[in-house]
């Protein structure tokens, strides 16, 4: 789809009874922003038409009224978070015009890692568990229809079970179908990430298609490890 040079794109997807209590104060925001920002109505009904642009955002499954935008180029994606109220949408454009709105990476809820060998990342503690860490972090990246991604993961439990002892040694996972983040580009599944403690910036690439010994030297060639007194046989 095209945007105007210079124009963002806000879409609406809604059933057609919730869309025409919005289309009057829509009309109003619309006039508002006229030449700034095109506003689009999509049948939140119409999968053909609605779910590729809601599964951008993890929202295919919704059925309550969704309001999204995108830049020029469709490069960036902003999500009305709060109600679609005539003033919360107005504002919502006002901070796009503007620049001041962030821009919106989908994700998981974040979920209980208390008993988990390998921890789930989601995008929302991306940050925390990955960049922010202090310790050293081996995160596999995958998709639900990744083929090789299940023996992959295989290796990384096994891995993680071998390592349990390391007190600056976590490993971890993230579902790329399901979550993004700016510092997150992959689009080769699997994919094994080292982040060493001392720089988050440059993560080092592990071979996927290493046995579980060559992996393990890989890691201990970059990272050293402590407090590792029992550990599982490889």
């Amino acid at each position: 789809m095209l945007i105007a040079p210079g124009c963002f794109a806000v879409f609406i997807f809604a059933n057609i009874d919730d869309f025409k209590n919005l289309l009057d104060p829509l009309q109003e925001v619309a006039r508002t922003f006229k030449s700034k920002i095109m506003f689009i109505y999509v049948d939140i009904n119409n999968e053909n038409l609605a779910k590729p642009f809601l599964t951008m955002f993890g929202l295919e499954e919704s059925t309550n009224t969704v309001v999204v935008a995108f830049d020029n180029g469709m490069s960036s994606k902003f999500l009305l978070e709060s109600k679609p109220t005539r003033s919360n949408i107005e504002e919502f454009c006002s901070k796009l015009v503007q620049g001041s709105l962030l821009t919106y990476f989908k994700s998981q809820p974040i979920p209980d890692n208390t008993e988990a060998i390998v921890q789930v990342v989601v995008g929302k503690t991306f940050d925390e568990e990955i960049l922010n860490s202090k310790k050293d972090v081996v995160l596999e990246v995958f998709t639900p229809w990744c083929f090789n991604c299940e023996d992959t993961s295989k290796q990384v439990e096994k891995l993680a079970k071998h390592y349990k002892s390391s007190c600056n040694l976590i490993f971890a996972k993230i579902d790329a179908s399901a979550n993004e983040h700016p510092k997150l580009q992959v689009n080769d599944f699997p994919t094994l990430l080292l982040y060493k403690a001392n720089d988050k910036t440059n993560p080092i690439k592990l071979s996927t298609k290493s046995s579980l010994k060559e992996l393990a030297a890989s890691i201990n060639k970059h990272v050293k490890v402590k407090d590792q007194v029992a550990k599982d046989e490889l």
